[in-house]
């Protein structure tokens, strides 16, 4: 029997103790409170491509190029980890470079050096640029890539309008 302030106390410290262990482990009614929190105090090794977000959180960044060819459009992906929208246009274009050839970049907006993308786009992504213009966000058809990726191989790219601004958004609520 525990006094009902003990049990508070032990929940929220079960709670504090989950949300800082590693993605990997999972708390269990099998390990003790103390030996949980212990565990998630523990400092992680870590390496460049980890970093903390979120409380204790390890993610991981997924930045970098997917994929490249010379002398083709350049596609960006405004992403971040476990964005399933993001991974369904990442295999439309995928499915695409086939019929129309392209380079592809991700970049992870929760980055450090990523901030003025995740005050842009943190409510939208995926976002998608071609050749450094706004293309689209949300989502992508084949159709729409094909389309989109022929007049950049022309040289007829423009940017698209509706270019998320999540920053412009904020400061136009708070002035209301």
């Amino acid at each position: 029997y525990w006094p009902s302030a003990r049990k508070a106390q032990v929940s929220t410290e079960r709670q504090a103790a989950t949300k800082c262990m590693p993605s990997g482990l999972l708390y269990t009614a099998t390990i003790s409170v103390f030996a949980a929190t212990r565990l998630a105090s523990r400092p992680l090794l870590a390496g460049p491509a980890l970093r903390q977000s979120r409380g204790c959180r390890l993610m991981a960044s997924v930045s970098g190029v997917v994929y490249a060819q010379a002398d083709v459009p350049a596609v960006r992906l405004f992403t971040k980890e476990g964005c399933t929208l993001c991974d369904k246009v990442r295999d439309v274009l995928r499915g695409v470079t086939d019929r129309a050839p392209h380079s592809l970049e991700a970049v992870d907006i929760t980055d450090e050096d990523h901030a003025q993308w995740l005050a842009k786009y943190k409510y939208d992504i995926p976002v998608l640029h071609l050749d450094g213009a706004y293309w689209t966000k949300h989502r992508l058809t084949e159709e729409e890539a094909l389309e989109a990726l022929a007049e950049a191989g022309a040289g007829a790219f423009a940017a698209r309008r509706g270019e998320p601004d999540a920053e412009r958004l904020e400061r136009r609520k708070e002035e209301r």
